[in-house]
């Protein structure tokens, strides 16, 4: 896992990003590319107070490991 700043108004726990990831699966499915996955977490944090003013390094970071968790997750429950 990635280190963030855990003094930063940006941090989120794992659980928190999990939660994001079930809200990404839930609303939009297991089949989003890799643009159209970061354009809907965009959004996400653009509706979560203090995620609104993530910097770019930071929102670069958890995109990452959002990705990584989305494809854990398609990966676990493939469609069919």
């Amino acid at each position: 896992m990635e280190s963030f700043d855990s003094q930063s108004p940006h941090t989120l726990s794992d659980d928190e990003l999990s939660r994001l990831v079930v809200i990404v699966v839930d609303q939009f499915g297991m089949g989003l590319t890799r643009k159209e996955f970061n354009d809907v977490v965009l959004a996400l944090f653009e509706n979560i107070a203090g995620l609104e003013t993530i910097p770019v390094t930071t929102a670069r970071q958890y995109l990452n490991v959002l990705w990584s968790k989305y494809l854990q997750s398609c990966n676990a429950y493939p469609a069919g």
